[in-house]
């Protein structure tokens, strides 16, 4: 029974101490796991955290990414980056729900964001870190993992170094590809490897890979069939026009061929590259032609500095320059030296009222912008008391340093044009004074024509009541001056719309204007009522055979005599006639005047006096026309007409001249 029990207990003992064995072998074994892993771990410099999924809390196992006290997983979510929060949901979730019991993500993280509220971000230092978990699944089956083992590499500088790689052959590709030089690369055996952009474009390749380049040898390119022979490549440099008629390719190239040989120097890369010259061809003989052109432009110039010189010494311009810091102004009638050179205050003193006197007192801040006027002032070139107008351009000019040295333009001599002016603007005005005058004529021309038909109605009914011849003939007379009125009006209104739509017409005929001209004073010498009043005919020829328009110089004697008698209360009046020749004296002529002694016209109205519509006496019975058309027929007939009067109650002469073709006298 000793024995017995002496045996169970050795057993036990043995069977304890084997197991404690074992105990201290695997003890020993996963510290030695354990401590090659620690070692492991902190040569490969990764993260090891733990996220336990029933607090949702989170650990460092090994590293430093989370505070040591650990951060629930909602903070945790705040450092990383907005775009990528929903990546490392989507991993969580994934482990989570037990989608996978291992699972991968990358996502940034910041190391510099402070967990401070108060102060926000301060930093930021965004990491990439690439994510790998385990999930532990809880005891029992179909229970949900209690925690997520993760293993995290930043792979920040792998990242970074790959994407500055990414760049950097980018880079190199698009200088390959952007290069304005065509680049091409063949192997040792001259086939085709590639070419950038410009070389597609330069040869006119059909598609990516051109069956037509990359079939063929460079050495069996039209180009360098003759150049590169035996399959031996040299370096080429030459300029020639290349021709590829598969291609349409017809143009001056620039070609370099570079052999590149390895370390055992054998033939490794063959690089050619090629520039189209047919633009710099093009140019240069451009250049060519230019200088061809710039020669003749030259001549031309020469040709048009002597035409300007021409110019400026016929023309009343000049050229001036200024120099704000000697205060002198330059004048030029030529291309050499200055005509004239006045100090500032000469200038001013030239200047009457203009913004330039003002300006030349403080150039600096009035010429400092384009400047233009016209003023009338003293003459610059010239001595005399007559004022003259100038129009004047200034512009200003700067020295490199962009400061305000002066001002250069023109100054022209614009008095006549000034005066011309004035003339249109008076004759505008005078025309609209016309308008003016065919206005108030309209208006009074019912008066007018209703004053000699009242008469001649008026008397044509009393006349059938008088009983003595008499009293009738006395009747009949005054109706027949009034029709005599009445025709004249009508003839003056007829007389101006032929002028107005184009023009008195004018034919001459054969005629004895000495006969003509005793016929036209018996009509006239009956309108010489007036008592005291003489009519004297002065008719020097007996026969004066001539070619005129008798008609209307029987209208113009009419309208002269007519005036007369209007004006003339006591004296004569006086109408005749004389050959007289005109400014050219081989040019033969007829004075034809009127001389009255009645109320004259004085000096300021004499020169208005044959306008339409103008009447000296508003109460003397007319239309204002007659002196007009008389003037219009001495126009058409090209001879002149005029007035001589010494004022009022000197009485006036109304003459005209007309070119005659006098046959006999």
């Amino acid at each position: 029974m000793v024995f017995l029990v002496l045996v169970a207990f050795l057993t036990t003992w043995a069977l304890n101490r084997i197991s404690v064995l074992r105990i201290r072998k695997r003890v020993r074994k996963t510290q030695d796991i354990k401590e090659i892993m620690q070692r492991t771990l902190d040569k490969s410099s990764n993260i090891v955290l733990k996220l336990d999924l029933r607090t949702k809390y989170g650990t460092n196992l090994h590293g430093t990414l989370l505070p040591e006290e650990g951060m629930s997983y909602k903070e945790s979510l705040r450092y990383i980056h907005p775009e990528d929060r929903h990546i490392y949901e989507e991993f969580v979730g994934r482990l989570y729900h037990g989608e996978t019991k291992t699972d991968e993500c990358t996502f940034r993280w910041n190391r510099n964001y402070s967990r401070d509220e108060e102060c926000g971000v301060k930093s930021e230092d965004w990491r990439w870190l690439h994510n790998r978990g385990v999930a532990e699944l809880g005891k029992g089956e179909g229970q949900p993992p209690t925690t997520i083992f993760c293993t995290m590499t930043d792979e920040t500088d792998r990242l970074n170094k790959e994407s500055e790689e990414a760049k950097l052959t980018d880079r190199y590709r698009r200088m390959f590809d952007g290069s304005i030089i065509g680049l091409a690369f063949f192997d040792k055996d001259f086939q085709l490897l590639t070419a950038n952009q410009k070389m597609r474009e330069i040869l006119k390749f059909q598609g990516e890979k051109d069956p037509y380049y990359y079939g063929k040898k460079l050495y069996e390119l039209p180009t360098f069939q003759d150049l590169i022979r035996n399959k031996e490549v040299e370096e080429l440099h030459f300029c020639t026009k290349s021709i590829v008629i598969e291609r349409g390719v017809n143009c001056y190239m620039e070609l370099r061929v570079h052999p590149i040989y390895d370390e055992k120097g054998e033939l490794f890369y063959i690089t050619l590259t090629i520039r189209d010259v047919t633009q710099e061809r093009e140019l240069y003989l451009q250049n060519k032609r230019n200088e061809r052109d710039m020669r003749r432009a030259n001549e031309a110039i020469e040709q048009y500095e002597t035409e300007l010189q021409y110019l400026m010494d016929t023309c009343n311009m000049r050229f001036f320059r200024t120099s704000f810091s000697k205060r002198e102004c330059y004048f030029f009638k030529s291309l050499g030296m200055p005509e004239k050179v006045m100090s500032f205050d000469e200038l001013i003193a030239h200047f009457i009222d203009s913004p330039f006197r003002q300006g030349l007192m403080e150039p600096e801040n009035y010429f400092n912008v384009p400047q233009t006027t016209v003023t009338k002032m003293h003459p610059f070139f010239h001595e005399g008391e007559d004022l003259q107008w100038n129009h004047i351009d200034s512009v200003p000019y700067f020295d490199e340093h962009g400061q305000l040295e002066g001002s250069y333009g023109i100054v022209r001599n614009v008095t006549e044009l000034i005066e011309k002016q004035e003339r249109l603007k008076e004759e505008t005005e005078r025309a609209n004074d016309s308008g003016r005058l065919k206005s108030v004529f309209m208006a009074n021309m019912t008066h007018e024509i209703r004053t000699p038909l009242n008469s001649i109605v008026g008397f044509s009914d009393v006349l059938p009541m008088l009983s003595t011849p008499e009293e009738k003939q006395e009747i009949v007379r005054v109706i027949m001056n009034n029709c005599d009125m009445l025709l004249r009006l009508i003839n003056d209104i007829l007389a101006i719309s032929t002028l107005d739509t184009g023009g008195i017409h004018i034919e001459p005929k054969a005629v004895d204007f000495a006969k003509a001209f005793d016929d036209i004073c018996e009509s006239l010498k009956e309108r010489v009522q007036t008592p005291g009043v003489e009519f004297v005919k002065e008719n020097p020829y007996r026969t004066l055979e001539t070619v005129v328009d008798n008609g209307r110089l029987q209208q113009v004697i009419t309208n002269f005599v007519t005036n007369a008698v209007k004006y003339t209360h006591q004296g004569h009046i006086k109408v005749g006639y004389r050959c007289e020749p005109g400014t050219n004296t081989d040019e033969q002529g007829l004075y034809i005047y009127c001389e009255d002694t009645g109320e004259g016209i004085p000096k300021e109205a004499q020169k208005k006096i044959f306008e339409r519509f103008v009447k000296l006496n508003d109460y003397i019975q007319g239309t204002g026309l007659g002196l007009s058309i008389c003037k219009a027929i001495a126009d058409s007939c090209k001879g002149k007409i005029g007035v001589i009067s010494e004022g009022k109650d000197k009485g006036s002469t109304f003459w005209i001249w007309i070119p005659a073709d006098i046959k006999m006298i």
